[in-house]
């Protein structure tokens, strides 16, 4: 081997060696990093277990006594939205008329018959002759159509037998089409029909028929199918809906029904009252014969359509020649621009005014509650950016359509108040709308209260020495306020409950190698922590905070539940 072989061959065995030797130093470097956290934390474990033990040997969550009191409670429908203002008015340009000018601005406070707006007089005359002429045209349709009126008379037109009068004398044919479809029903084939259940009959055969007086008529079946006989029997007699039995030869019960008419006309109208009714039930009719006589009819569809058309034009003539003799477009009533909406592109809308006295918020309204609100209730509205203080507004305006999104249905509700200083519409206001309230309710607090999914119950003694809760007893609730509890039963006015409220405490540590951090535990009514972990927050304090229980139950479950 040349000299310079050897030389590469030590060098190469020299750099494993030191490679080996590195990798070595960093697995010990790793095991004591590894070893020195396992020691902080299990130091920082046993005192925080120490903390746990001091602060909960010391300390039992304080135990409250009240006595059920009367007074009143009322539940609310709370929600959020923005300010919107109120009784928004479109200011419509007439068709025609040429705007020069827009000399309002957004958010102007103008009074009524102030100058809106500057026009072209030229496009208002021509605008006037175009208005009069399309009068003078409808004037003589109108007078073509004013013959045109309901008839006086109802016929049936076709011959028959009547078998169902609706219409009485002085009825409005409106409401009793509204109430039965017809005014009359008749037969048109001479036949009244009856389905009964049978298998003892075919197609054809004929059969007696027992009537509800105890009279019999002749028979014949129809049809069979799939178990069911349809029997005829003549119109002229027996009468709509009434109970029928069919029997055999030998005078067997085959089976009953009820008589319908077998092939039905019904007798319409739509307009007028009935003075007169000229047909009775069961008479024979044809096709001219004068079933109803009717009073005060109207005019023909045509006619009032005309009438309504001509009507229309006149308010439009009425508004142009209003801008003639103001030489201008002015402000039909005192209030506030709320927008500018003319432009190039718009030429039928001036501006948006609204009377700027009163403002609505719309709120989101949850499905089981959406049926204790009803217009005119009053609501308490905060508008946080405008005063502290509540405003006193009503309910206007319920929708009863629903809105579903990510499972859950709700519903709307208006309310209005009147506008104050510095109230600006998209500002934030929250809603309270009081739905219901009792006076003279048996109240007792929302945490002395438990509740199981079956019943809900109180305690009525607690023992100090023993720190056990007794006499539980079950309670039937009304109204839950957000403090209260309505009691309908179970106990009585002067009675003495017990409860726990729930307490929070949080642990820290600190200087334990720059380790800094705290824990978090709730207390209940046996004084034992509960909870998990909420987070290690800097500087690790060592504090307790007081929270709300809505009525669950003391841990342990009952009676003796307290530690």
């Amino acid at each position: 081997m040349s000299n310079e072989a050897q030389r590469d061959d030590a060098l190469f065995e020299a750099l494993g060696k030191n490679k080996k030797k590195r990798r070595q130093k960093i697995i010990r470097t790793v095991v004591i990093v590894v070893v020195v956290l396992a020691v902080i934390l299990t130091a920082a474990v046993v005192i925080l277990r120490r903390q746990v033990r001091e602060r909960f040997a010391g300390s039992t969550a304080e135990v409250q006594s009240y006595e059920a009191s009367r007074g009143t409670i009322s539940t609310t429908v709370s929600g959020s939205g923005s300010l919107t203002e109120v009784d928004l008015e479109q200011l419509e340009i007439p068709d025609g008329v040429e705007i020069l000018e827009v000399l309002a601005e957004r958010d102007d406070i103008v009074e009524e018959g102030d100058v809106l707006a500057e026009v072209d007089m030229a496009s208002v005359m021509t605008a006037l002759s175009g208005l009069q002429a399309e009068l003078d045209e409808l004037d003589e349709q109108i007078s073509d159509a004013k013959g045109d009126t309901v008839s006086s008379s109802v016929t049936a037109g076709v011959s028959g037998r009547v078998k169902i009068l609706y219409a009485r004398k002085g009825d409005s044919v409106v409401n009793c089409m509204a109430e039965n479809g017809a005014l009359a029903v008749i037969s048109l084939d001479g036949f009244m029909a009856a389905d009964i259940e049978t298998d003892a009959l075919s197609a054809s055969d004929a059969v007696t028929v027992l009537r509800a007086d105890g009279s019999e008529i002749d028979g014949t079946v129809e049809t069979v199918s799939r178990g069911v006989a349809t029997i005829l029997v003549s119109d002229n007699g027996p009468e709509y809906d009434e109970e029928i039995t069919v029997l055999s030869a030998d005078g067997t019960q085959i089976g009953t029904g009820k008589l319908y008419i077998h092939n039905p006309l019904s007798v319409t109208g739509y307009a007028g009252t009935v003075s007169n009714v000229s047909v009775s039930l069961n008479s024979r009719i044809y096709s001219t014969t004068t079933l109803f006589t009717l009073k005060d009819t109207s005019s023909s569809a045509n006619y009032d359509t005309l009438l309504r058309s001509r009507s229309e034009k006149e308010e439009e003539l009425m508004e142009v020649l209003t801008i003639y003799r103001d030489g201008a477009i002015l402000a039909p009533f005192s209030g506030k621009v709320s927008s500018i909406d003319y432009s190039e592109e718009n030429t039928a809308v001036l501006l948006t005014m609204c009377p700027n006295e009163q403002m609505s918020v719309t709120i989101s309204v949850d499905e089981t509650d959406i049926l204790s609100l009803e217009e005119g209730q009053e609501a308490d509205i905060t508008v946080s950016s405008v005063s502290e203080d509540a405003f006193t507004g009503t309910v206007t305006e319920i929708s009863k359509v629903a809105t579903t999104s990510s499972g859950v249905t709700v519903y709307s509700a208006v309310v209005t108040l009147d506008k104050a200083e510095g109230m600006l519409p998209g500002m934030t206001a929250s809603v309270d709308v009081k739905i219901e309230g009792v006076e003279d309710a048996i109240l007792v607090p929302v945490e002395a209260v438990h509740q199981t999914s079956a019943i809900s119950y109180v305690y009525t003694s607690y023992d100090e020495e023993t720190q056990t809760y007794g006499d539980m007893v079950e309670v039937v609730t009304g109204l839950w306020g957000s403090n209260y509890v309505e009691i309908v039963s179970g106990i009585e006015e002067g009675t003495t409950v017990y409860y726990t409220e729930e307490v929070t405490f949080s642990f820290g540590f600190g200087g334990m190698g720059g380790m800094e951090g705290g824990f978090s535990f709730e207390v209940s009514g046996d004084g034992m922590p509960s909870g998990d972990f909420s987070g290690m927050p800097s500087g690790g304090g060592d504090r307790g905070d007081r929270g709300g229980n809505s009525g669950g139950m003391p841990s342990g479950g009952g009676p003796g539940g307290m530690g």
